[in-house]
């Protein structure tokens, strides 16, 4: 792997790992503990609503830049003009088509300030992502790197300020505003950041360039249109089925963040496994096991230790967050973090079975949990609110990713029981651990989470020392399983 790609990649972790946290344990925990968690419903639901049909905004068209300007600097320059007008035209139509959507849903007068600051957003953020995209493809990883995170470090300082100094001034009005001028800033900055073309004629727009382009990745588009409904349509129907759908959306934003947290990671990381998987399965399909195994152990197995912390903890770590519904929103982490274990199983099948092309069956999985998701949260919302909200989550991503295993275990040699009877194991023993640390200790709870949660590190650890050890020696060696930049 190229050094200066690899020292970028890092500094790129190394910005989230710095940012995120503080962005959602400081900010999104201080804005919604100052507001209440009926305020905080309103713009959970309604940015989970504007959400729903941001595909629309890409098309696949980003990664096409990416790749365009990776082969042909100039030519990536170019077609930037063209391809800024295409997202132009396709802002209309996402903001026609979640207007008409809306309406129809029936939201009240007072909510629409609300959709239509975040439509704006979403459409400044899909312009952010293909500025981005073409400087990414250009090679310049570290610029790259700071837009990432630019948006999120505007909104810590202004956001910050306030809750620091003036936290009556604290509303949700503002904190949507505060994010439109957090995009603004990083979309100027990335239009300052992007190296400029040596051609000074201004090029012609041809939409018809860009039909083929489309054509080819909307199998991509419907895909993630699906799994967009599935992560995102809880907090919709929350809103719209309860009486007091505010605030039992805002409850459950309290415990969903957490999971957000962990998936934010886990996106990263499967990220990098895509490019990964796409050239194992074209030149060395012997080795698609060993990446899937390595990746099930760092990802699935720990996803499942947080769980098993999140079962006896959560209602203390609820409690330290938030200000108010701490019982509520930890019945609701219960079933949330379990289905964690399935998001990150995702993760990694899922992006094998992206990386093959294999689309067909994964749409047809998607769609049908989309449904599922969507039955269930009709059913259980009206009975659980919250949690039911959170069961719905958990069922529906136990469909996918069962779905996941059968579809690579079918298609690909992958190892079918190593990692799984391990993790298995893993959370077991776990699970005795932490109860009896949580039962028999009577501790300071953050120190019985640190004891146990030690314990079980130390036992991940010996557990899939093998793996863990042919892993650091690859890293030695200088032969990790990277793709070549």
């Amino acid at each position: 792997m190229n050094r200066s790609f690899s020292v970028n990649l890092l500094f790129l972790l190394l910005l989230n790992v710095i940012v995120k946290p503080v962005w959602l344990f400081g900010i999104e925990v201080g804005v919604q503990n100052a507001v209440g968690a009926e305020a905080y419903g309103v713009y959970y639901a309604l940015f989970n609503f504007t959400f729903l049909f941001n595909i629309i905004l890409d098309m696949g068209i980003n990664n096409f830049q990416r790749a365009s300007a990776a082969r042909d600097g100039e030519k990536g320059r170019s077609d930037l003009f063209q391809l800024v007008v295409l997202k132009l035209l396709l802002a209309i139509a996402y903001i026609a088509v979640s207007s008409i959507t809306a309406y129809s849903v029936g939201y009240p007068k007072d909510y629409w300030f609300f959709i239509g600051l975040l439509m704006l957003n979403q459409v400044l953020l899909a312009c952010l992502q293909l500025f981005r995209a073409t400087i990414a493809g250009l090679h310049y990883f570290f610029r790259d790197s700071i837009l990432s995170i630019t948006d999120r470090v505007v909104l810590i300082a202004l956001i910050g300020y306030l809750l620091l100094f003036d936290r009556e001034a604290v509303n949700i009005r503002w904190f949507v505003m505060a994010q439109t001028a957090a995009y603004v800033v990083s979309l100027s900055l990335a239009i300052l950041l992007l190296p400029k073309a040596k051609s000074k004629s201004m090029p012609s727009f041809r939409l018809s360039k860009f039909f083929g382009v489309i054509k080819e990745t909307y199998p991509y588009g419907l895909l993630i249109l699906f799994m967009t409904g599935y992560y995102k349509i809880d907090g919709v129907m929350l809103e719209r089925l309860l009486p007091n759908g505010e605030e039992a959306a805002g409850i459950y934003a309290q415990a969903y963040r957490l999971l957000d947290a962990g998936n934010n990671f886990a996106f990263l990381y499967a990220g990098l496994l895509l490019p990964m998987f796409a050239r194992m399965l074209h030149s060395a399909k012997e080795e698609v096991n060993g990446l899937a195994n390595q990746a099930s152990i760092l990802l699935i197995a720990p996803a499942g230790l947080i769980a098993c912390v999140c079962l006896f903890w959560g209602a203390d770590l609820m409690n330290l967050l938030y200000h108010e519904h701490a019982d509520q929103s930890f019945q609701a982490l219960t079933w949330l973090m379990g289905s964690f274990v399935f998001v990150a199983l995702g993760n990694v099948f899922g992006t094998l079975i992206t990386a093959s092309g294999k689309l067909r069956a994964l749409i047809a999985l998607a769609a049908l949990t989309f449904v599922v998701n969507i039955a269930l949260n009709a059913l259980l919302i009206p009975q659980w609110a919250a949690k039911g909200a959170a069961m719905a989550s958990f069922f529906s991503l136990t469909v996918m990713a069962g779905g996941q295993l059968i579809i690579s275990w079918k298609n690909f040699q992958v190892d079918r029981w190593r990692w799984l009877w391990m993790s298995l194991l893993l959370w077991v023993i776990s699970v005795l651990v932490l109860g009896g640390v949580h039962r028999f200790l009577s501790l300071t709870w953050w120190v019985e989470l640190s004891l146990g949660l030690s314990m079980c590190i130390a036992l991940y650890f010996w557990l899939f020392r093998q793996e863990i050890f042919v892993g650091i020696r690859q890293i030695v060696a200088g032969k990790t399983n990277v793709v070549d930049d």
